[in-house]
């Protein structure tokens, strides 16, 4: 079974290097147990130079088992756990606000698969959530525009459609619609880097692709700059209906024509593996192929 846990991981990380750090060994059990494995099947797995791995044919078709017989036995090893405690523990979940709706459908779809587990959910911004996942304080989350980590997993699980929001007094208030490149001379609500450099780049992205470079809220900075640079000082902000659940009072959303849209993504640590999470990856995704309530 180690042995075919060290295959998996090169094979996934197409690096000796990085499947050794990914599995907190040091390179040259990695690379040896790779060489055995290939003795004892008979067949080179890897094509490997000094810069570049990648797998062969017979490395391609049998990293499907490798990969199922890995996973099988981690689920073996979380059962017995869990049998030999009593107890099925406790799923740690992170929401964002703007995903926050959705926890009881989640918790309910969860509970089908694992009923015996007990969730506790913790609220937070997105980029607040990712670093309690990727420091174990939480065992999986649900946040917009997450950017890629080496500490962490992301899987694209959602695209909900943009809205500009904006005050009631706002020359937007009355719009239904509104294209991008009509804001072009509009400051823009952005987030604390800390809590969403990845919304502030994807938001970057979109009105790049609109024509324009947005410009920059007075102030970006703290936990609530989004919505102060929205309330305070007149900037439009981009958002979804989901997310506008948790927005302030007295604002307005303008739908964007033509369809722009934002990514929620769910995150889990890249190395540690809680036993309720692949479950939860799969409420995750029955959920959001459902109708939202309160939308």
């Amino acid at each position: 079974m180690q042995q075919l846990r060290v295959f998996v991981a090169v094979a996934e990380e197409l690096s000796f290097t990085g499947a050794a750090e990914r599995l907190q060994m040091s390179q040259q059990p990695v690379s040896a147990t790779v060489r055995r494995l290939e003795r004892q099947l008979g067949v080179r797995l890897f094509d490997r130079t000094t810069r570049h791995v990648s797998l062969t044919a017979a490395g391609r078709a049998v990293l499907p088992s490798a990969r199922a017989a890995v996973e099988a036995a981690d689920r073996f090893a979380r059962v017995a756990d869990e049998q030999r405690a009593g107890t099925a523990g406790v799923l740690r979940v992170g929401l964002s606000p703007g995903v926050h709706y959705r926890a009881e459908s989640l918790v309910q779809a969860f509970h089908a698969r694992r009923p015996r587990t007990r969730v506790e959910v913790r609220e937070a911004s997105t980029g607040t959530l990712v670093d309690h996942v990727a420091a174990g304080e939480l065992d999986v989350a649900l946040g917009f525009c997450v950017p890629p980590r080496a500490d962490v997993r992301v899987k694209h699980v959602l695209d909900e459609r943009v809205v500009v929001a904006a005050t009631a007094n706002h020359w937007l208030a009355g719009h239904e619609s509104i294209s991008l490149g009509a804001l072009a001379e509009e400051p823009f609500a952005f987030v604390d880097e800390a809590d969403g450099a990845g919304y502030n780049e994807t938001v970057r992205a979109i009105c790049l692709t609109a024509g324009f470079v947005p410009r920059p809220s007075p102030s970006s900075i703290g936990p609530m700059a989004w919505e102060t640079a929205v309330a305070v000082h007149g900037c439009v902000g981009l958002t979804t209906r989901m997310a506008s659940l948790s927005s302030l009072p007295g604002v307005v959303l303008v739908e964007v024509d033509p369809t722009v849209t934002l990514p929620v993504d769910v995150v889990w640590p890249h190395r540690r593996w809680h036993g309720a999470v692949s479950d939860f990856l799969d409420a995750v995704v029955a959920s959001c192929r459902s109708p939202a309530t309160g939308r």
